[in-house]
C-alpha cells in the first residue's frame, strides 16, 4: 500500500500526508500522471521513526511545518527544484544534521529552523560540491533592569554562520571570515571539521581563507592528526600531507598510532610521505 495520500491541483499533485512511519522514504516524481509538485503543510509531522527523506527535482514547494517533530529525521535530500520553504518546515527535527541540496537558493529557511549542527552539501549550479558546517548554539533571554527590557544572547558561533545564508544563497566569504568566532566560541572537533570541509571543498575559497584554515590545522597538528588517525579519515590525512603540515616527531607517532589502529592506508601514506620529506627513518639503538 501506498505510504502517501496526494491531493490533484492545477499545477500537478500536492503530498498532504505520509501513512507509514518508516526510517526511510522516497518521495515519486509522479502521480496518477502527474508531476509531485509540492509537499504540503504537516504532510511528515510527528513521524517518530523516520530518518531518511528524498525528494524528487519535481517538488518546488515544501509547506509550513511539514517535518515539524520528526525527533529522529537524520538526513535530508532536496533537489535543484526547490524555491519554497515554509515557516518551521524543520521545528524541532533535533537529529537532522546532514541535509543535501542543489542549487544555492532558498538555503536560509533550511538552515536557520533549528538550532543543532548541522552538514550542508551543496551541489552548486555548475556541478561543483561545496560543504559547509553550521555549528550548533543556544540561546536566552535575559532581562535587564532598569529599564524593564529583555535581550536575546546567544552561546556559539552557530548563529553568525546562519547569517552568511540570504535566500539567494550563501555569502561564502562571510562563511569564511566567521571562523575565528568558531575557534573562540566552540568545541576544537566543530572547529576542525569546519577546517576540513572548506579546504576539501574549496568552493569559492579565497587564498587568504585558505591560509587561516592551514593556520589553524598547522597549530594544533597533534591533536587533529590523532583525530583523523582515529577516524581513518583518507581524505583528511591527504590533505594535512599534501600541505606537508606534519613534521617529523608527528610523523612518527602517527605511524605508531595507526598501526595500533589498524589503520593499514593511513600507515602507508604517513611512512611514504616520511620518506619524502625527511628520508630513511630514524634508527633506534637500543643499549
Amino acid at each position: 500500500m501506498e505510504p502517501f495520500v496526494f491531493q490533484q491541483t492545477r499545477r500537478g499533485a500536492v503530498l498532504t500526508k505520509c501513512t507509514r512511519d518508516t526510517a526511510y522514504l522516497t518521495v515519486p516524481s509522479e502521480w496518477n500522471g502527474l508531476p509531485v509538485c509540492e509537499i504540503g503543510s504537516y504532510a511528515f509531522s510527528d513521524l517518530s521513526a523516520l530518518r531518511r527523506v528524498a525528494l524528487p527535482e519535481s517538488v518546488d514547494a515544501i509547506g509550513n511545518h511539514t517535518f515539524y517533530n520528526c525527533a529522529s529525521l537524520e538526513q535530508l535530500i532536496l533537489q535543484r527544484g526547490l524555491h519554497s520553504v515554509g515557516d518551521g518546515a524543520f521545528k524541532n527535527c533535533r537529529s537532522l544534521h546532514q541535509i543535501s541540496v542543489r542549487g544555492l537558493t532558498y538555503l536560509k529557511s533550511i538552515v536557520t529552523d533549528f538550532c543543532n549542527e548541522v552538514t550542508l552539501t551543496i551541489q552548486t549550479e555548475d556541478n561543483q560540491t561545496a560543504v559547509l558546517l553550521f555549528p550548533e548554539y543556544d540561546y536566552e533571554f535575559q532581562e535587564i533592569i532598569p529599564p524593564r527590557e529583555f535581550r536575546s544572547v546567544t552561546y556559539g558561533s552557530g548563529s553568525y554562520y546562519r547569517m552568511c545564508v540570504a535566500r539567494n544563497g550563501v555569502d561564502f566569504a562571510e562563511y569564511d571570515r566567521t571562523f575565528p568566532r568558531a575557534v573562540r566560541e566552540d568545541e576544537p572537533h566543530t572547529v576542525r571539521a569546519i577546517a576540513f570541509s572548506r579546504l576539501l571543498y574549496p568552493y569559492q575559497l579565497r587564498s587568504a581563507a585558505r591560509d587561516s584554515y592551514l593556520s589553524y590545522l598547522s597549530d594544533h597538528i597533534e591533536e587533529i592528526v590523532d583525530e583523523v588517525v582515529r577516524l581513518r579519515s583518507i581524505p583528511r590525512l591527504q590533505l594535512l600531507l599534501d600541505h606537508r603540515l606534519l613534521p617529523r616527531d608527528t610523523v612518527e607517532s602517527a605511524v605508531a598510532a595507526a598501526s595500533e589502529h589498524d589503520f593499514a592506508e593511513g600507515v602507508s601514506l604517513l611512512m611514504d610521505y616520511r620518506l619524502t620529506q625527511f628520508g630513511q627513518a630514524r634508527r633506534r639503538f637500543v643499549l
